[in-house]
């Protein structure tokens, strides 16, 4: 797949995805170089790619990502499992942070409206 394709359908600009390949969070055999130089993305590439925006919207650096990630095409199923456990477990902690915030949010709105309907406004 060209670059093009890889940002239609992961969502990432090309800049991002040239980004990544720049700090080696690709396999080797996920980015090959055509003849002409044009990167020519795999499957595996594309999966990578999903991977990553996982880990980036669980909030892990691209240093941590790097690391759990250096050997994920040759690691043993358990410890891709563990892996992506750990990334539930800080997706999920995310989502009780934020549904907490969301309450005291709410909470606050409607003491607010109910203050100005006893206002008159």
């Amino acid at each position: 797949m060209k670059i093009s394709e890889v940002a239609r359908l992961t969502g990432l600009a090309p800049s991002a995805i040239r980004y990544y390949e720049q700090q080696d969070m690709f396999s080797p055999g996920q980015v090959e170089r055509t003849s002409n130089g044009y990167r020519n993305y795999t499957t595996g590439a594309l999966r990578r790619l999903e991977l990553l925006q996982a880990g980036r919207d669980a909030g892990f650096t691209l240093a941590e990502m790097k690391n759990r990630m250096r050997d994920w095409d040759t690691l043993p199923d358990e410890k891709r499992a563990e892996i992506l456990k750990t990334q539930l477990d800080v997706i999920d902690e995310k989502i009780e942070r934020l549904s907490e915030s969301r309450r005291q949010v709410l909470e606050s709105l409607q003491t607010l409206q109910e203050r100005l309907g006893t206002t008159g406004q």
